[in-house]
């Protein structure tokens, strides 16, 4: 009703830290089972966005066939977080992003979903109803998602917050604590931006050596979550990935 166009594509995380690698791995091995769509090429079209929502990088991918792999970095001058989206009419695995030391290596898998894409006025309405909510504190809970953060002297978790639109994102968070502490937040991301949001500044202390944080978000517009996790350096030392739902 509003013209709001859902396009499907892939999005994966993204990190830039000294010492790490970050490299997306391209792949097609479910079209080996798809009869009919099983012959190559396959092509596709890789786009890097940074935290501020500016294409930092493009891309355009050919695998020969459905065994084929291909590797494609994901780094940007000045930029240290967030995230790239995978599209080709003939794609239909999922693709995955690393981060290595260049001996240990995690990784994960990205999303199947969609970029919403909000057309002029209904991006003004939004703009001027979410600056209108966040003069008291709120935005327009068009999706909401729950999540667990951890937090600790040795263990925790960062959490990658990405826009999946294109239209600015008002996110509010409220996260409680054990102890029943309450912190409230206010997000605001640009289309096709990201914010990777320290769980340790929340203003929350640890009750054990890892404590379990419930955090709720709520926004105006499409968005997701990734989970960066951490160990006693922080971002300076071993990191890792996780989807959530």
């Amino acid at each position: 009703m509003l013209g709001v166009r859902r396009t499907p594509t892939y999005y994966l995380p993204w990190l830039v830290r000294p010492g790490l690698e970050c490299v997306l791995v391209l792949n097609n091995v479910e079209s080996r089972f798809k009869t009919g769509f099983n012959k190559g090429p396959f092509a596709a079209s890789v786009v890097q966005y940074d935290a501020r929502g500016t294409v930092v990088g493009r891309h355009d991918v050919e695998l020969a066939d459905p065994t084929a792999t291909a590797e494609v970095r994901l780094d940007a001058d000045g930029a240290e977080a967030g995230f790239a989206t995978v599209t080709g009419a003939r794609i239909f695995s999922d693709q995955y992003v690393t981060l290595s030391d260049g001996t240990a290596y995690t990784a994960t898998h990205g999303r199947q979903e969609f970029i919403e894409r909000y057309p002029r006025v209904v991006r003004i309405l939004l703009g001027l109803a979410g600056t209108l909510a966040a003069a008291a504190g709120r935005t327009l809970p068009l999706f909401v998602k729950d999540q667990y953060l951890y937090l600790g002297a040795s263990f925790r978790s960062h959490l990658l917050v990405m826009n999946l639109s294109n239209v600015a994102n008002r996110v509010r968070l409220v996260v409680t604590g054990e102890r029943g502490e309450r912190v409230e937040r206010m997000l605001k991301l640009r289309p096709m931006g990201s914010h990777l949001l320290d769980v340790s500044r929340l203003g929350i202390v640890a009750a054990e050596a890892t404590s379990v944080i419930r955090a709720r978000f709520e926004a105006n517009a499409w968005f997701n979550l990734y989970v960066v996790g951490a160990g006693r350096k922080d971002l300076e030392g071993p990191l890792s990935f996780m989807h959530v739902k």
